[in-house]
């Protein structure tokens, strides 16, 4: 369970901090971060929750609590961001109805797994 909490307090950390380096440019440069470390250690804990938590995601509660953190988080920081004068490079914006179509779909189709593993743990008992 610790890996868990830990997988999904890096993932929103290197998310959070590629959106402080887009919305306010140079940020990782004057930190010494290049970019590209950020997209490995993403790519990699997407790996390692895929191989080590999957018996997490069997439990229902962990299939509502991913999701929202990871888009009710960003979803904030863009807020801050905005806040703070910050502007994107990359067209990602609290404005931007792509976002929130994608928001959109990955809430449903969370919504779907919760509903079948539910279904399904019904079935079981």
């Amino acid at each position: 369970m610790k890996i868990y909490w830990l997988v999904v307090a890096i993932l929103l950390v290197n998310l959070c901090t590629l959106l402080v380096n887009d919305y306010f440019p140079g940020t990782l440069a004057a930190l010494g971060i290049p970019p590209w470390i950020l997209f490995a250690v993403i790519a990699l804990m997407v790996v390692l929750s895929g191989v080590t938590l999957k018996p997490q995601r069997k439990k229902k509660r962990y299939m509502i609590i991913f999701p929202v953190l990871m888009i009710v988080v960003p979803l904030i920081v863009l807020a801050i961001l905005t806040l703070l004068g910050g502007e994107s490079r990359n067209s990602i914006s609290l404005t931007n109805p792509s976002l929130w179509i994608a928001v959109a779909v990955t809430l449903w189709i969370f919504w779907l797994e919760y509903v079948r593993a539910s279904k399904k743990e019904a079935e079981d008992t």
